[in-house]
């Protein structure tokens, strides 16, 4: 069942994503997977080309329901099975006989149930491999493209606004729901696979097809385990000398072992095993969702830098000294600010400010031109500011009309300053102001939540560049 002989990794998962068809098994007028997906692919445009299949024919949503997949008229390439784990192997036989060979198994029930479930998993993959068929999932929730709005999982619309990220989940409803938060952190994505029990279709086929994707710069990948450890590792190692991978993986202890072999039925190994593969391979491995989250939104807005020398502006000193710390920790070094620099900084500063690196602005308004001098700073590589304010203050502001950008001015524009030099802000407390901050700066520069975190994804960034360049 897995790629036929003489053909590349990946390159068979293609009516997966841009279907000309889709028949939906399974189609149901009560309340679950089989009523609401109809009505978003109808809404994201695919009504013209969607064909609902359940032995009770009649209509849903006005769309005529079909008793059996040979009664689907057309030329349908995909379909998506929501029935009883048991109905599942005979149903493939119909969906073999009409002629489609990618399926989409979202039904529950299978490995990760039991003894029971593996053998039920073993008779579906039989049926499938007597047909050729290319199998993603079961227990899962399918794909999502959103440069042709082609989901088989209902999203919020913002979602399908079309980025550069591409998301690879084992779990289906995790990957759902990252999927209808990642908008309102700014993330937008191009693709994203769920692939429950990898019944046929694996985390490295879902590489190597991103791999090629033009839409897709930056891959995300939320890991239970590998189906083929050595594979995945030659993998990554392909895939990241092209694009990163940025990888969270669940299973590091035994606890999280025994929770991941009950939720998708995947082994998860020994992290240690993990960690060595993921190193070696170039992928950048984050230690939290929220890590990973940040991660994507720094590697798919910022370039790499040169080097590893961070320079540092804040209005709090605190917050510059947690990120020296979390610098120095991640490898990073603050270096001494070039003699011009410090001219530029002191021509504006009040006299109580020291122009050093970290660049402590506190209240000086001088907030701009310190980010400024740190970016065309010749020997700074990356930039970190830390803009906070309290939240009196913030209010008072807003009461009399002025806004994040009045008072910050437009820091979007520094990036044409210095294009290749990477720029984040950070912020903490009241979540107007971040939110007012992050619409200030704009999409090209990101604004992350914690300065320990921010310096972590940055010093990712410079060694992702590093080891690319050793390995290309």
């Amino acid at each position: 069942m897995r790629k036929g002989k003489g053909v590349e990794l990946g390159m068979d998962l293609e009516p997966f994503f841009k279907p000309k068809g889709v028949v939906l098994v399974g189609a149901r007028r009560s309340p679950g997977f089989g009523f609401i997906l109809p009505l978003a692919l109808r809404r994201q445009g695919w009504g013209d080309r969607l064909f609902l299949v359940n032995p009770a024919g009649g209509e849903l949503h006005g769309m005529p329901v079909h008793e059996s997949v040979a009664a689907v008229p057309g030329d349908p390439d995909l379909a998506v099975v929501i029935v009883p784990a048991a109905a599942v192997p005979p149903v493939l036989d119909e969906i073999g006989e009409r002629g489609i060979r990618h399926v989409i198994i979202e039904s529950a029930g299978f490995a990760e149930t039991g003894q029971e479930g593996v053998e039920l998993q073993r008779a579906a993959r039989e049926v499938a491999g007597r047909w050729g068929m290319r199998v993603i999932g079961p227990n899962c929730v399918g794909v999502v493209n959103t440069a042709n709005r082609f989901s088989t999982v209902e999203v919020v619309d913002e979602a399908l606004c079309p980025g550069p990220v591409a998301v690879i989940a084992q779990s289906g409803v995790f990957g759902n729901i990252l999927l209808d938060g990642l908008h309102q952190k700014g993330l937008f994505i191009s693709k994203a696979v769920t692939l429950g029990n990898r019944m046929d279709v694996d985390e490295c086929e879902v590489l190597e097809y991103l791999r090629r994707d033009p839409d897709t710069r930056v891959i995300m990948m939320y890991l239970e385990g590998a189906a083929d450890g050595r594979l995945l590792r030659e993998t990554l190692a392909r895939v990241t000398r092209e694009k990163p991978v940025l990888v969270l993986k669940s299973g590091r202890t035994q606890a999280g072992r025994r929770a991941t072999a009950s939720h998708t039925g995947s082994m998860s190994g020994e992290d240690d095993l993990y960690e060595a593969v993921f190193r070696q391979s170039g992928a950048v491995r984050a230690r939290s969702l929220e890590e990973l989250v940040d991660m994507a939104r720094v590697f798919s807005t910022q370039p790499r830098p040169a080097g590893n020398r961070l320079g540092v502006a804040t209005s709090s000193g605190s917050l510059g000294a947690l990120a020296t710390d979390a610098a120095v920790e991640s490898g990073l070094v603050l270096p001494d600010l070039d003699p011009a620099s410090i001219d530029r900084v002191r021509a504006i500063a009040p006299r109580w400010m020291n122009v050093r690196n970290p660049l402590d602005v506190g209240p000086s308004g001088a907030f701009i031109p310190a980010i400024t001098a740190l970016v065309e700073d010749p020997g700074i590589d990356m930039v970190l500011s830390i803009a906070v304010m309290p939240y009196a203050v913030f209010h008072e502001f807003k009461e009399r009309g002025v806004s994040v950008r009045d008072f910050l001015g437009i820091a979007s524009g520094i990036r044409d300053k210095a294009p290749e030099k990477p720029l984040v802000l950070c912020s903490i407390g009241d979540e107007g102001f971040v939110r007012d901050l992050d619409e200030a700066v704009g999409p090209e520069v990101p604004v992350l939540t914690s300065p320990e975190r921010a310096v972590r994804v940055m010093a990712a960034l410079w060694r992702y560049g590093k080891t690319r360049a050793e390995r290309v």
